[in-house]
């Protein structure tokens, strides 16, 4: 059986593959991409073009990124910007309402390693599809299909 055959059997499986690279820890992500890329390239590639990142995350329109803030815990946000350029950091602070922002400003200086940091990236991601699939964030809309 194929890697992709329960992905492809109905439109909402095209979803739940991109979603589940979208939560998957890179390292284990990139070997699930390159099992997938052999398989079936075009189903691949398309489903790539889906996946959202933090990156993505960090360049939603202020009032998406708002809606993110609002959601998310202000722990999990302050670990997933560890790293990011202040600019990015006041960015999402300016976002957030004042308690949170402040949480957040207060969280951005506790220490945290690169799979702490990783892992709240990937939290922050998984919030952002949550608001996706309910109409609140328009980027990287994963369309309904078959493979």
């Amino acid at each position: 059986m194929s890697v992709f055959a329960r992905f492809k059997r109905t439109p909402e499986g095209f979803r739940a593959l991109v979603e589940l690279w979208e939560t998957t820890p890179i390292v284990r992500r990139k070997r699930m991409i390159e099992i997938g890329m052999a398989e079936d390239p075009v189903f691949a590639q398309k489903a790539l073009e889906f996946v959202m990142t933090f990156e993505d995350v960090m360049k939603l329109p202020d009032v998406e990124l708002a809606e993110v803030m609002a959601t998310t815990p202000p722990r999990t946000i302050a670990i997933a910007l560890h790293g990011a350029p202040e600019d990015v950091q006041a960015r999402f602070i300016r976002n957030a309402k004042p308690t949170i922002g402040a949480e957040v400003r207060d969280y951005i200086k506790v220490q945290a390693g690169p799979r702490e940091i990783g892992g709240a990236q990937l939290k922050v991601v998984e919030k952002a599809r949550e608001l996706e699939r309910r109409g609140l964030v328009k980027a990287k809309k994963i369309p309904l299909m078959r493979g």
